[in-house]
């Protein structure tokens, strides 16, 4: 991998360097292994880290740029970089630069000491992550706790941004090695060591368990699709299910969580970017893609205990792949006739020892504020609305009562 060096300025004409890490469909630790930075970094000026890339990545290029006057990652949600490391008293961590969007979040972070088993039976110490709405700023006085041995490992998981992981990876380098479990992958990657037994780029996978049951998405376009999706893990997430629940996207259009919070903002640029993403991220083999996402969503489902699936536009052939890897399905539609269509969709069987999808609920999107509860046996069926990005905080109760009787304890 190639990664390109850009000089730019700040607000205040200050200089400093950007590392852009190319996208790749699909990234491989092992490129760890051979990861340089790029020629002619100078550490005497601060360092952003932008692209799309997992944890470990952006964790291991920080800590090789520990020497920098500063470290940031860009952060699309937030339009800006969060510093995650500082050598200078002009630039704090947590601080955001290049946004003025610095209000305090009423977030929620907490950090505990258990243990993880790998599949070889190894014992590790994992810095367990519980981050729900949390503010960069909290990283200025954040401490770690007190059982952490730092003589031992440390293995960090959790769902939480990258720029969380990667500052926890600086505050946690003097251990004997740190790996950064990714969900996506459900792999464990280690991106610092100061051992010779584990390098960065190492990986390993934990325990699995059985596989927990997943919930596809699916209707018409502009129904309320990827709200609903983003809005039901949201709500989940507030209640306490963070790290139980995975919103897992198989569009290719960037419409991740950042589009979502972006769109509360400056929903024009949000659209923007992911028209952009939506072009250069097209994968040239689209059945081998469904293949790679039906696989992910297999493996995803043995290392949490919920997956949520957001499945884009049209019901189309090659999506059929995806259906053998959930249990079950929620139609949301804006038009009464396409339900019947995304009932036949979901519920053909391809092979003799497919199960069939069990439906869990149909919602008919509608413009207004409306919740009609039509019937609830043999699935939920409700009228909901507005599904409109700024104005859906939450989904109906109904629904969410549904959803977490599959939730494993």
């Amino acid at each position: 991998m190639t990664l390109k060096l850009i000089c730019e300025y700040d607000a205040q004409d200050q200089p400093y360097q950007k590392i852009e890490i190319p996208y790749k469909n699909q990234l491989l630790a092992e490129i760890l292994k051979e990861l340089e930075l790029p020629e002619g970094i100078d550490f005497n000026y601060g360092v952003v880290i932008d692209g799309k890339a997992p944890n470990w990545l952006y964790s291991n290029l920080a800590y090789q740029c520990r020497n920098a006057a500063w470290v940031s990652c860009y952060y699309p949600q937030l339009q800006g970089a969060i510093v995650v490391h500082s050598q200078t008293a002009t630039v704090k961590v947590g601080q955001i630069q290049g946004s003025t969007k610095n209000n305090l979040l009423d977030g929620n972070l907490e950090l505990k000491v258990n243990e993880v088993i790998t599949v070889d039976g190894d014992r590790y110490q994992c810095l367990l992550i519980h981050a729900v709405n949390i503010s960069p700023q909290a990283l200025d006085s954040l401490t770690l706790p007190s059982d952490l041995n730092w003589n031992r490992e440390i293995v960090l998981w959790g769902q939480a941004p990258v720029w969380l992981y990667t500052y926890l990876v600086m505050r946690c380098q003097q251990a004997s090695w740190v790996a950064c479990y990714n969900i996506r992958t459900t792999e464990a990657v280690v991106v610092v060591s100061q051992c010779p037994e584990l390098v960065p780029g190492d990986k390993f996978k934990l325990v699995p368990k059985s596989p927990c049951p997943a919930i596809v998405f699916g209707g018409p376009p502009n129904s309320g699709k990827s709200l609903l999706g983003y809005t039901l893990k949201q709500t989940l997430v507030r209640m306490g299910w963070n790290n139980k629940v995975y919103l897992h996207r198989t569009t290719w259009d960037g419409e991740g969580d950042w589009f979502a919070q972006m769109m509360h903002t400056n929903p024009e640029l949000a659209n923007k970017l992911s028209e952009i993403a939506g072009r250069w991220k097209k994968p040239e083999n689209t059945a081998e893609y469904f293949s790679q996402q039906a696989e992910a969503i297999a493996e995803i489902r043995k290392y949490t205990d919920l997956v949520l699936v957001d499945l884009g536009g049209m019901p189309k052939e090659a999506d059929k792949m995806l259906l053998p890897s959930c249990t079950h399905y929620i139609i949301i539609s804006n038009s009464l006739e396409a339900v019947p269509e995304w009932h036949k969709f979901f519920q053909i069987l391809e092979a003799d020892t497919q199960e069939q999808l069990i439906p869990l609920t149909v919602i008919h999107s509608v413009e207004e504020k409306n919740l009609t509860i039509l019937k609830r046996e043999p699935y939920l069926e409700i009228i909901a609305g507005p599904w409109r990005y700024g104005e859906t905080e939450t989904v109906p109760q109904e629904l969410v009562e549904e959803v977490m009787k599959l939730i494993r304890e």
